[in-house]
């Protein structure tokens, strides 16, 4: 029917990395990803006329101009199932870490002893690694041998002899660009459906403690299409959602539930209320150049990791452990695990982190400690890993 409002329910969200599927204007195999909220501002560079006319009126000038787009995202969390298939959030979180994701494998242990595993083949073990057991995730904090390696804190149960450590959808940084595309897919036809390609991360977020694990992108991308206008050119071919989709495929993982390690040796933290972590790459677009109406290419800045955490104190030892290493400025490792079902598990790890003096913040019947904008220690691509499973 003409003249209908366009419902907002209507939406579809499509994604994919450019990267591993770098087939131009196709979207085919790409899954609706768990997205909340997405938003594109093209910036436009206006050029005017000031030649002295004698009158006061504007005179733009018409035609190609500069352009800078940039995009905001809210999406959920969800975690990985196995198999030869990423996750569909994972497209977003490559963006941001620089970094293809790498899909893990089984391994058999042969003997455990707390955080100190060795397994009963050789396997490709690398630090940051992400094993799971379970209902829980742990990570590779160090390797000894090609069977030999030590967890970044122990699981809940022992691990026997023959038992089977799950592979994850592991993430690390890395130096390269890896761009997305995104189809803003919206019902009926006749809407405007948008396309955009070339999209990468400036700013990944990860927010802990909510309903739902939230993951929040900011970034910019080299072309905005759509299917009225004829950007693009008559060669461009706008592309169509992949057939046979089905919005139900990931379920958001919960917030509120999981696990926190903080602290040397690892302990379980059980009165975190707010956590946050956040990546920022500094990206430059290139869109200065001399013959360049949009953006050509992007420059990666230093990354930087921040973590704010809220905290209940205890009259505890870790409360205290960790008040000592914030006032003398020394490094503490921190995991956070959000959900506690295999397939609905994700988990971040900072290996080394220099958390600030914390805030008291007295105006609640316990006492809150607030760190904000810790900052997460690397050397080589080593200051956060992600894993689901």
């Amino acid at each position: 029917m003409a003249n209908e409002y366009i419902a907002t329910l209507s939406n579809r969200i499509f994604i994919k990395s450019e990267i591993d599927s770098p087939a131009v204007n196709s979207m085919a195999g790409s899954a609706i990803a768990p997205v909340t909220s997405f938003q594109v501002t093209s910036q436009r560079k206006q050029l005017f006329r000031h030649d002295k006319t004698g009158f006061r009126s504007e005179s733009p000038v018409m035609g190609p101009q500069r352009e800078l787009i940039e995009f905001t995202l809210d999406s959920y969390g969800t975690g990985w199932e196995g198999g030869s298939s990423k996750p569909a959030i994972a497209p977003i979180l490559e963006s941001g870490l620089c970094h293809s994701a790498s899909l893990g494998t089984a391994f058999t242990v042969q003997s455990s002893s707390g955080t100190s595993i060795t397994l009963q083949q050789d396997a490709p073990l690398t630090i940051g690694l992400g094993l799971a057991f379970g209902s829980e995730i742990r990570f590779v904090e160090s390797v000894s041998g090609p069977r030999d390696f030590t967890l970044n804190a122990p699981f809940s149960i022992l691990l026997s002899a023959g038992v089977q450590l799950d592979g994850c959808a592991n993430l690390a940084p890395g130096d390269q660009t890896n761009t997305m595309a995104i189809l803003d897919s919206w019902a009926p036809d006749q809407a405007i459906q948008r396309f955009m390609s070339g999209a990468i991360s400036d700013q990944l977020k990860i927010s802990v403690n909510n309903e739902f694990l939230e993951i929040f992108s900011k970034g910019f991308a080299r072309n905005l299409y759509d299917s009225v206008s004829g950007a693009g050119g008559a060669e461009f071919q706008f592309p169509n959602p992949p057939s046979g989709s089905s919005p139900l495929t990931s379920a958001p993982i919960a917030g509120h539930l999981g696990q926190a390690f903080i602290g040397v040796p690892a302990a379980r933290l059980c009165t975190l209320t707010q956590a946050e972590v956040k990546i920022e790459n500094n990206i430059e677009p290139r869109t200065d150049e001399f013959g360049c109406f949009s953006t050509k290419a992007f420059v990666l800045g230093r990354r930087k990791v921040s973590l704010s955490l809220t905290v209940f104190e205890r009259n505890d030892e870790l409360s205290q452990a960790l008040y000592t290493k914030a006032v003398n400025n020394e490094p503490v490792p921190v995991m956070l695990q959000m959900g506690n079902q295999p397939g609905s598990m994700f988990a971040v790890y900072l290996p080394a982190v220099l958390f600030p003096v914390p805030f008291f913040k007295d105006d609640q019947p316990r006492l809150l400690w607030q760190f904000r904008n810790a900052v997460a220690m690397g050397l080589q691509n080593d200051e956060v890993f992600i894993a689901m499973r």
